[in-house]
């Protein structure tokens, strides 16, 4: 039986190509992937001809110096976190939370009508790019183990 297009799933809209949109402009898709101990929190939002894709991730916690007595740990790990804040790629805000957990707000151009493969796509490049960050980071004791990030999205 063929299927009707263009028709509606969940919150976007499908072309007769098979392309997405996101239907409702208030309130953009939204859903998360995992990656390496982090949940990665994802937004598609419609921007005139074009689109963005947002991605939120809590990359981890600075460590306290209540839970590790080794005040080396905490300084190695506050100046990763300046290294990160002045070197990260374009499109891509870390910032440090009252709480000591960093937050990466990513954002990037993706055209709109957009297909499935090509959304995975750029999610899948982020996070392949973001791969050797989370090495260093866990390294430096700064681990994934925080809730989804739920700040605003555009």
């Amino acid at each position: 039986m063929p299927i009707a297009s263009p028709f509606e799933l969940g919150p976007f809209a499908v072309d007769p190509a098979g392309r997405l949109t996101p239907r409702n402009p208030e309130a953009p898709p939204t859903f998360n992937v995992q990656w390496r101990g982090r949940i990665v929190r994802a937004f598609v939002h419609p921007d005139g001809d074009h689109g963005k894709l947002v991605l939120h991730t809590f990359l981890g916690r600075v460590p306290s110096t209540a839970a590790n007595a080794q005040t080396t740990v905490r300084q190695l790990s506050f100046a990763l976190v300046r290294g990160l804040v002045g070197g990260a790629p374009p499109g891509w805000q870390i910032g440090l939370r009252p709480d000591h957990q960093l937050l990466l707000r990513a954002t990037s151009a993706i055209p709109l009508p957009i297909t499935a493969v090509a959304l995975v796509t750029e999610i899948t490049a982020f996070l392949l790019t973001l791969s050797p960050y989370l090495d260093l980071l866990d390294e430096t004791g700064i681990r994934g183990s925080a809730p989804a990030a739920t700040e605003a999205s555009d």
